[in-house]
């Protein structure tokens, strides 16, 4: 399979960033330093548990986007 160029579906951290932008945005910062203490204090919030599971998605991830020929998955 040829490698997509832009495939956020095998790279968690794009999951990550998405919770932290969500959680970010429901606390509707004011400034541009509210910004950055909500990102680092959102960041900081999300449990361990999460992540392992993204990172314990991977093998699932793969084989699907073997499975759609390198298009795009639901993750």
């Amino acid at each position: 399979m040829e490698w997509p160029s832009n495939s956020p579906d095998l790279n968690p951290i794009e999951n990550v960033w998405n919770i932290v932008k969500n959680n970010v945005e429901k606390r509707m910062p004011q400034n541009v330093d509210e910004l950055k203490q909500f990102i680092v204090e959102e960041w900081e919030k999300i449990p361990q548990e999460t992540i392992k599971n993204l990172i314990n998605s991977m093998k699932n991830r793969c084989e699907l986007i073997l499975e759609n020929n390198g298009d795009r998955i639901g993750y």
